[in-house]
């Protein structure tokens, strides 16, 4: 391993999110993100449900708080925890007894909580987001190969799919936001 091949490696785990010391892993603070499909339309929340809409002025988009995660599987894409409500409604992949397959929820969670709990029960809240040219897919890590994403009907809930087309959108932009430029559910 040459000194520039571990440099190299070092970056990529501080871009991660994570400081490695030893075994030890340490989570820094959540990003804060606005999100938007491949047809621009801007993530927010209502009654507890995500939809995506179109991005007018008087649109306020919802504040995902992002945090790196771990997983023990190797993986194409970063394992990340998302979060919106101030970082206490979580996003998570997951089946319910009557479900035979997977759906996106909301459950109520404190992602720095969530975070520190063991892989078991992070798992359904963990997405591989991997680069797809300027956008990111979001993979669930506990259903391996459902996508979030959103319809190309204006107004309609995000879910998760392992289908693509079909008026699928599954390729995501994540825009920083800063302090100034919190959503609604954000606000105390």
């Amino acid at each position: 391993n040459s000194g520039h091949e571990r440099r190299e490696k070092e970056c990529e785990v501080l871009i991660s999110g994570y400081i490695h010391l030893g075994a030890k892993v340490n989570a820094r603070a959540p990003e804060k993100f606005s999100i938007r499909d491949q047809d621009q339309k801007v993530l927010v929340l209502s009654d507890e449900t995500l939809i995506a809409v179109p991005n007018k002025p008087y649109t306020v988009p919802e504040t995902f708080f992002v945090l790196a995660s771990h997983t023990s599987s190797s993986h194409e894409g970063s394992p990340i925890l998302l979060a919106v409500s101030k970082g206490e409604l979580c996003l998570c992949c997951d089946k319910d007894e009557e479900q035979s397959k997977p759906s996106l929820q909301l459950k109520k969670n404190e992602l720095m909580k969530l975070a520190t709990q063991k892989e078991k029960v992070r798992l359904p809240f963990v997405f591989y987001r991997a680069q797809v040219g300027s956008c990111c897919t979001l993979e669930s890590a506990a259903h391996p190969g459902w996508f979030v994403c959103t319809s190309r009907n204006s107004g309609a809930p995000v879910e998760v799919t392992d289908t693509s087309g079909e008026g699928k959108l599954m390729e995501f932009s994540f825009q920083q936001v800063s302090e100034t430029e919190m959503s609604p559910s954000e606000v105390s």
